[in-house]
């Protein structure tokens, strides 16, 4: 999400590049039927906020996310980890240089 949205505290510009290298190693590789895809959230709810906030604050801070995405909710593990394991999947034998985003307000 942040490499579609400049904002001050996210590494923007380095997001962005992720996105351009999957695009480029896509092209690359699919003479080699090696596709290249991108999973690219907004929030999603992980154990890593409680490595910079206490567990209260993860509680109050979090649920404050939920209104800047379309679907009124952050995004879970099991949101992601169906979007990466239905890309790794012959159903998505097709797709190769795509970011699989989810939208953010």
């Amino acid at each position: 999400m942040w490499a579609l949205q400049a904002v001050g505290t996210m590494p923007s510009a380095a997001n962005a590049g992720v996105h351009a290298l999957t695009r480029n190693l896509a092209i690359e590789l699919a003479s080699e039927k090696i596709r290249i895809n991108t999973v690219a959230p907004a929030i999603v709810e992980t154990p890593v906020y409680g490595t910079f906030m206490s567990a209260d604050q993860v509680k109050d801070v979090l649920p404050a996310f939920d209104a800047f995405h379309p679907l009124g909710r952050n995004g879970q593990l099991a949101d992601i980890a169906e979007a990466i394991l239905f890309l790794a999947s012959e159903r998505a034998s097709w797709i190769t240089g795509t970011v699989l985003r989810s939208m953010a307000a």
